[in-house]
């Protein structure tokens, strides 16, 4: 579960590292022009600083290639790439990202797992059905159909696997056992352990 958590968490840094440069660091970074759109244009802008060289006013020299550019625009006979597309850096922005990260990551992004509690009752659960099948039609009760066996016939074997108990699933050897063949020679170390959870949320 902790392997799974934690791919879980390397593909949404990945996902959160891909929108972030895509769609928002390309839109609020500065955009670089096309050289298609830069061909275009800097001729206008050279043609129109040689011949009024000696004006010293920028604003006005603004204007004029302003509306030279709106002529070459208009003229059907020139033709602009629209389409060209602006080259924007694609360097991270480490402190924008971290803040973006933070606000999309505001909640503890651990993998949903259960706890000791859930998972005795979940097992309660599912072992239910089974009691209540197998004390109405003992005889005609066939184990195949259940997920669990019933209480009376299920392995009483207690394992512990990352700080949580779980009861063995497997049916019991006879009549006169409560374990089953896998766990004939195991010492049942956790059984106490697991009867006193078990107390605890039935009462």
């Amino acid at each position: 579960m902790d392997k799974v958590s934690r791919d879980i968490n390397r593909l949404e840094n990945s996902v959160a590292r891909y929108i972030y440069i895509k769609y928002i660091q390309d839109r609020t970074a500065d955009p670089v022009v096309s050289p298609v759109v830069e061909a275009v244009v800097s001729p206008v802008v050279s043609k129109e600083e040689s011949s009024d060289s000696s004006s010293s006013s920028s604003s006005s020299d603004d204007e004029e290639i302003e509306e030279a550019a709106k002529d070459i625009i208009k003229d059907p006979t020139i033709k602009v790439n629209t389409k060209a597309k602006v080259a924007r850096p694609k360097v991270l922005d480490k402190v924008a990202y971290t803040i973006y990260r933070k606000n999309i990551f505001h909640q503890s992004r651990s993998c949903f797992t259960l706890n000791q509690d859930e998972i005795i009752r979940e097992d309660i659960r599912i072992m239910t059905l089974a009691d209540k099948a197998y004390e109405k039609h003992p005889a005609e009760f066939k184990m195949g159909d259940f997920e669990l066996p019933p209480d009376v016939l299920r392995c009483s074997f207690i394992r512990k696997h990352h700080h949580r108990y779980y009861r063995c699933r497997n049916q019991i050897m006879n009549k006169d056992s409560d374990i089953c063949k896998k766990h004939k020679n195991s010492e049942n170390i956790y059984y106490d352990n697991y009867n006193d959870l078990l107390e605890k949320l039935i009462t």
